[in-house]
């Protein structure tokens, strides 16, 4: 009998110091922030009609998976037609955002199917969906100066049908 005791009262002295209270981060956006975060995901889904481009700021800058690939608008404009004329019915979906202060915290999923030449990559017709992330960082006129992408990319190319091959080590 003291063998099931001392059990239940390990067992409740666990469950109770494993409870954590939920913490809730308050919104501390402007609304220009959260109008903006609001126009930058329309414009996701409209690359190529120059829509994106009235949101950043001249010295924009977007590091993909912390590699720097864009340092102006123009850049993220040809960096975006790559991905456009790979996979010319991309669309993104977002399926849950944070906003604090002047950041922005976006989980997105991208999808669409491989009908062009993606960077040197030929079409494959295959179908691929990504998952990601992307921290945007609002200046004080709310224009997104930088935007950090993070994403599985090598997901992405073995749904193109790439594959890896182990190291030579000999």
């Amino acid at each position: 009998m003291r063998i099931s005791t001392t059990t239940y009262a390990l067992l409740l002295l666990l469950m109770v110091s494993c409870n954590q209270p939920n913490k809730t981060i308050k919104n501390t956006a402007t609304p220009l922030i959260e109008a903006q975060v609001s126009s930058y995901l329309v414009a996701q889904n409209s690359i190529g009609k120059n829509k994106v481009d009235s949101l950043l700021s001249e010295s924009f800058i977007r590091n993909m998976n912390g590699i720097q690939m864009v340092s102006s608008i123009r850049e993220h404009k040809a960096n975006m037609h790559i991905f456009l004329n790979g996979f010319p019915d991309m669309n993104f979906t977002f399926p849950s955002q944070l906003i604090k202060d002047n950041e922005a915290f976006i989980v997105w999923i991208f999808t669409g199917t491989h009908t062009g030449v993606f960077g040197e990559i030929n079409a494959t017709g295959k179908k691929v969906k990504v998952n990601g992330i992307s921290h945007l960082y609002f200046n004080k006129e709310g224009k997104i100066y930088r935007e950090d992408v993070f994403y599985n990319e090598l997901d992405l190319l073995q749904q193109l049908g790439f594959t890896l091959n182990p190291p030579i080590t000999e």
